[in-house]
């Protein structure tokens, strides 16, 4: 990994300020890096941690270009800081250093440093929309500052500004990098979400099933995990999340490992909670409202419940909703979810305590039918769809695996 460090000219941790959050979390993905600031307080110990290195620029205006007299001086001091808080360092990431008026005097004196130091590469984030165009503002130093950095990329957060800003600070297509802002999704989360998510590496799904349960067999577990096998075979990444609770022993941890034996068969990433340290009798509940936020989907198919509370937590959290059609209770959200024939100890025929028992001419056909209904929604309900791209694009490690890290190592 190269070393790296981040160039601003903050004066404090702002976490109202979208600029602090979007450097916090670059900070949080490369684990190891360097902050160049104005200031170091204790708030920006804490977010950029304890390798922040302080930056005097002289006079700042307000967000205004102003050469003066003493200008040559300043950009002559910065020089030096920055050659030494530089030194030993691959590439830096710039956060509106080549656009804001702010900081001219930081821009002039990182030309002269690249042209000194070609093995040094640059990053350079714009964070606006409009044109500045500082760098003409900037009297004797406008010549300096013209034309495309030097051993640079520029970045830009998606494809559509991609070819303006591209041609606002001189650079071909080819030597733009697109690189989204990372946001925290799990900012808050319990740990024993953190941790599901993390052993799973769910950032990387397409689609996220959590199905909270005891491991009683009229659960009926294995169908979900069916479904999941369906989605597999369509070329879906799809895992599944069991939240088991209160079944360790018996034949519930019995059924536990007949149900992983089959999610290996058909090739279903599945975890139950209960197999991570510490959790092995239940996880909190705010743990389990954290996992349906992040997931997607939740698969229903138990043959026997009064009011299962999971359907409006998941509802909540805006899963979509797939449920046994053969049990009554579910019927109250006709329109509102997906329905699959799955048996049930009621008589559908009379809602009288007995039995409704579907038989498939081909199970496995069934299940893989209704893998395609979960696919259909997913790619054409919006709230879904782009549920399952935010966490794929714009988690921190979505960000950092596909797009910040090989520019780092690419440049």
């Amino acid at each position: 990994m190269k070393n790296v460090a981040i160039l601003t000219d903050f004066v404090s941790h702002d976490p109202a300020y979208s600029l602090c959050g979007v450097v916090s979390q670059q900070v949080k993905m490369l684990g190891k890096v360097r902050v160049l600031a104005r200031h170091k307080d204790e708030a920006m110990r804490l977010a950029y941690g304890d390798d922040v290195w302080l930056i005097d620029p002289g006079e700042i205006g307000n967000n205004v270009v102003n050469v003066t007299p003493e200008s040559e001086k300043d950009i002559a001091g910065l020089f030096v800081q920055l050659c030494a808080a530089l030194d030993g360092i691959d590439v830096v990431l710039t956060h509106d250093l080549i656009y804001q008026a702010n900081m001219w005097k930081y821009h002039v004196a990182c030309r002269r440093i690249a042209r000194e130091r070609p093995d040094l590469k640059w990053l350079h984030w714009v964070h606006s929309a409009s044109a500045m165009n500082t760098a003409d503002q900037c009297g004797k130093y406008s010549n300096e500052l013209s034309g495309k950095f030097p051993n640079s990329r520029l970045v830009v957060m998606h494809r559509e500004e991609l070819v303006r800003k591209g041609g606002q600070f001189g650079y071909e297509i080819d030597e733009v990098s697109v690189i989204p802002n990372a946001i925290d999704l799990t900012d808050g989360y319990d740990k024993a979400a953190l941790d599901v998510i993390g052993v799973m590496d769910l950032w990387r799904a397409d689609v996220v099933g959590v199905y909270p349960c005891r491991l009683d067999r009229g659960k009926q577990i294995e169908i979900p995990i069916e479904i999941f096998g369906g989605l597999r075979s369509m070329g879906k990444d799809a895992r599944l999340v069991v939240v088991d609770f209160h079944s360790t022993a018996g034949d519930k941890a019995v059924y536990r490992q007949e149900l992983e034996a089959l999610a290996e068969s058909l090739g279903v990433h599945v975890l139950f909670t209960s197999r991570l340290t510490g959790n092995e009798y239940h996880i909190p509940h705010k743990a389990v409202m954290d996992l349906f936020e992040y997931g997607d989907i939740l698969i229903h198919p138990s043959t026997s419940e009064s009011d299962p509370l999971i359907v409006p937590e998941a509802a909540w959290k805006r899963c979509g909703l797939v449920l046994n059609f053969d049990l009554p209770v579910f019927r109250q959200y006709d329109g509102l979810a997906l329905f699959g024939k799955f048996s049930s100890s009621i008589d559908v025929l009379t809602g009288l305590a007995g039995s409704t028992s579907t038989r498939y001419g081909d199970r496995a056909e069934y299940m893989k039918e209704m893998a395609a209904k979960i696919a259909y929604v997913m790619e054409n309900n919006p709230v879904l769809h782009l549920h399952a791209k935010v966490r794929k694009e714009r988690s921190p490690e979505g960000v950092w695996n596909k797009y910040l890290r090989p520019a780092i190592e690419g440049i």
